[in-house]
C-alpha cells in the first residue's frame, strides 16, 4: 500500500504497534516508504513504546499517529507528547490488515492469524468479526519442543523438523484402520504422540510430531471456520507460518477441501499494519 505526501499531515510519520505475547512488532510509514521492525515483548507501558520508538531510530516529534493493538494496549492512553495515540481492536486490526496485504480483491475471506495462538477472522462488506481459533499456535511449538527436548528457538526447531519422521511419533490412518476414512490420506495422524511410550523417537522426530500437531488443529479450525462462514478465500497471517511443515501441511489441507488460500508477504507484520 502507498502512501504518498498528499495523504499525510505535512509528511509526519504513521506508526502501527501490535503488541503480541512473545514478539511486538512495528510497522513505520512516510511517504510511499513502509519498514518493518520486531522487538521481544515487554510489559505495555508508555517507557515500553518509547523504548521502541528509540530502538527503530524514530523520534516522536516527528511522529502524526500511533495505532496500537494486541496484548494490554489499552494500559497506554490516547494522548502521548502531544501524539495521538489511536487504541485498535485486535480482530479489526487482524481484517484491516489481511485485507491491505492480500493480492485477491475479494471482500469476502477468512483470515487465519498465526501467531502464538491462531484466531480466524471473517472479513465482508459489513466489517470483520471472530469466527473461530485455537489456543495452539508458535508458542504452543515453543514450549513443547522446549519441555521435550530443551530447544524454543524458531530457526532450530523449523530446520529439525524437517528431518524429522512423524511417523515415529504417531500412529497414523494406515496403523489403526484398514481402508479409507472418507477423502482423507493414509498417512494422516490418527493419534498424535501414540508412539511415544514405545517408541524412541530423536529430537527432530519430535520436532515434526509436535509442528504436525498444531498444524493439524489450525488446518481443522480454519477448514471448519471457512464452511461455516460460507467463503473459500483464505489468507494467512503472522509469523508461525515460517515453519516450512507446519505451511505445508496447511498448503495440503486446503488444496483437499478445494480452498483458495495465500500466504501474504510480510504477513507476520499484518496486524500492525492494520493499525495505519
Amino acid at each position: 500500500k502507498n502512501f504518498s505526501v498528499e495523504n499525510c499531515l505535512v509528511c509526519k510519520i504513521s506508526i502501527g504497534i501490535d503488541f503480541g505475547i512473545t514478539n511486538t512488532d512495528l510497522v513505520t510509514a512516510h511517504h510511499d516508504q513502509i519498514s518493518y521492525s520486531t522487538f521481544p515483548s515487554k510489559k505495555v507501558s508508555e517507557n515500553y513504546l518509547k523504548k521502541i520508538l528509540s530502538e527503530a531510530n524514530l523520534n516522536i516529534n516527528d511522529i502524526e499517529t500511533i495505532g496500537v493493538t494486541g496484548g494490554r494496549h489499552n494500559d497506554l492512553p490516547n494522548e502521548i507528547d502531544n501524539v495521538i495515540v489511536a487504541h485498535f481492536n485486535e480482530v479489526d486490526a487482524i481484517g484491516r490488515g489481511a485485507k491491505t496485504l492480500k493480492k485477491d480483491s475479494s471482500s469476502n475471506f477468512l483470515v487465519v492469524s498465526c501467531g502464538s495462538g491462531t484466531a480466524c477472522v471473517l472479513g465482508n462488506d459489513e466489517g470483520y468479526v471472530h469466527v473461530g481459533g485455537t489456543g495452539l499456535g508458535g508458542g504452543t511449538i515453543r514450549g513443547l519442543c522446549k519441555l521435550l527436548f530443551g530447544e524454543d528457538d524458531p530457526e532450530k526447531i523449523n530446520s529439525l523438523s524437517l528431518n524429522g519422521d512423524v511417523t515415529k511419533v504417531d500412529h497414523i490412518l494406515s496403523d489403526v484402520v484398514s481402508g479409507p476414512i472418507g477423502n482423507l490420506p493414509k498417512n494422516s495422524s490418527a493419534v498424535n504422540f501414540g508412539k511415544g511410550f514405545s517408541f524412541e523417537p530423536n529430537n527432530s522426530d519430535l520436532a515434526a510430531g509436535v509442528i504436525n500437531m498444531v498444524a493439524q488443529t489450525i488446518l481443522r479450525t480454519a477448514v471448519m471456520s471457512a464452511i461455516s462462514s460460507g467463503v473459500s478465500e483464505i489468507v494467512i497471517i503472522g509469523r508461525t507460518p515460517k515453519y516450512r511443515l507446519l505451511s505445508n501441511i496447511l498448503e495440503e489441507g486446503f488444496n483437499l477441501y478445494n480452498l483458495n488460500y495465500e500466504f501474504v508477504e510480510n504477513g507476520e507484520y499484518a496486524i500492525c499494519l492494520g493499525t495505519i
